[in-house]
């Protein structure tokens, strides 16, 4: 490492990291991007990649960013007086521009399908389909997948079903269900138990 710690070695030192061969293999960064951080290169470096390296340092995106941006002027390292409000505010904007990207076919085309359907009500619903395309990549992004599919005979789960109906029938017992609406979990957390109604 460079005789002259330098921020970003003072952040690898705190977060008992020693080389940027480690570092790189810890944030899956190339190394050459640390030495474009050395070199007074952040401009060139993409978001993400800031973004991973925040992540492996312990902080913050923001944070990261001012500590870098202060030692290309002042060549000081900054008391930890973090603008709270400045990191959710860049945190925010960059997830709404990951998300805007994401979906941008579907903001483009939707409101130009329901202009469409307001003034031909036989237009086929079948069209609409490619448009959620987006939708379902942004769902997969975030890791979020559906409990069961829209018609599914399963076995009755109480931690992933509802049902939908009143039963006087004992839960331990109940047969087995059909799938109505479907849940959703992102990774192991339940966001929505699916509704299901008994199979007759």
């Amino acid at each position: 490492m460079d005789k002259t710690p330098t921020i970003l070695h003072q952040l690898m030192h705190n977060a008992k990291i020693t080389t940027y061969l480690q570092l790189s293999r810890q944030s899956n960064v190339p190394e050459l991007q640390f030495y474009r951080i050395e070199n007074g290169l952040l401009d060139k470096i993409p978001l993400g990649i800031i973004k991973k390296i925040a992540t492996t340092l312990d902080i913050s995106l923001a944070s990261l960013i001012d500590y870098l941006d202060f030692e290309n002027t002042d060549k000081k390292f900054p008391q930890k007086n973090h603008n709270l409000s400045l990191d959710n505010q860049l945190l925010i904007t960059e997830y709404q521009q990951e998300t805007i990207l994401i979906l941008e076919s579907l903001l483009l085309q939707l409101p130009t399908f329901i202009h469409g359907v307001n003034h031909n009500p036989d237009l086929p619903a079948s069209r609409l389909l490619p448009l959620l395309q987006p939708l379902e990549e942004l769902l997969w992004r975030w890791e979020i997948h559906p409990i069961g599919k829209v018609g599914d005979i399963v076995d009755y789960n109480p931690e992933e079903h509802d049902l939908m109906e009143d039963s006087d029938l004992n839960f331990d017992n109940i047969p087995q269900v059909k799938i109505r609406y479907v849940g959703y979990r992102q990774k192991e957390k339940l966001l929505y138990r699916a509704k299901v109604s008994i199979n007759n």
